[in-house]
């Protein structure tokens, strides 16, 4: 499974980072474009996470320059892009709000990404309102964004001392239909540290966050609107 290479300190280099799709003003629920993702590979340790004892990358079972396999999920602001889950653990982002949800479709499960736009108040209670009156009852689904809290993530900042580095929460899906937040860092160099490869990321970590039900995603969905079901 893709969550065990998401641990506190391991560098990857991914060239492509975050791969948006076509975004629209209509809400419509799309299949995800067909594209390759940019490979990400692993790229060794980064000792500026830890404070006592830098795990070597062998004994985690991973190698240097290793391919981390997955299944790439645009976000397209205004429209829900969704995806098969039998391809693979489905990664996504970057994350600040949107919702990530896992539900079943003539038999499939797919994994969607709400494409809100808030800087659109319109669109972005269009595309809720579109998603949330299309969910069947067996949806499940997170906002991976609310899983750090700033301090979390500030800490985390505060030891990368050779390097600037710039926050991104990804939302990862496995095939066993588990939820996580991802936080990585990419990184660019401090003068007068050495430079580090172009496109390169360290992993700050990983949370497994529980799974929303239908009434938890139409609140989370449509916050003002009366919960369904209930009295």
């Amino acid at each position: 499974m893709i969550e065990r290479f998401f641990i506190k300190g391991l560098r990857v280099i991914w060239p492509g980072g975050a791969l948006d799709a076509q975004p629209g003003t209509d809400g419509a629920i799309i299949l995800n474009p067909t594209q390759a993702p940019q490979p990400m590979t692993s790229d060794g340790m980064d000792g500026e996470l830890y404070d006592l004892g830098l795990p070597n990358i062998t004994d985690l079972g991973l190698r240097k320059g290793q391919t981390i396999p997955f299944s790439w999920l645009c976000y397209a602001p205004g429209r829900t892009t969704k995806r098969m889950l039998s391809a693979g653990d489905v990664l996504t982002g970057y994350m600040s709000g949107c919702p990530i949800a896992l539900w079943t479709e003539n038999g499939m499960r797919f994994v969607g990404h709400v494409g809100t736009i808030d800087s659109n108040p319109p669109v972005n209670q269009l595309v809720r309102q579109t998603f949330a009156n299309a969910m069947p009852h067996d949806v499940t689904g997170f906002n991976p964004a609310a899983a750090w809290q700033p301090n979390e993530i500030a800490g985390m900042m505060g030891k990368l001392k050779t390097v600037f580095a710039d926050p991104k929460v990804m939302a990862l899906v496995t095939t066993n239909g588990d939820f996580y937040s991802i936080v990585m860092f990419r990184l660019t160099t401090r003068a007068p540290n050495p430079p580090v490869p172009a496109s390169t990321f360290v992993v700050g970590g990983a949370k497994r966050v529980p799974p929303l039900n239908y009434q938890g995603m139409r609140q989370y969905l449509l916050p003002n609107a009366p919960v369904i079901g209930r009295r």
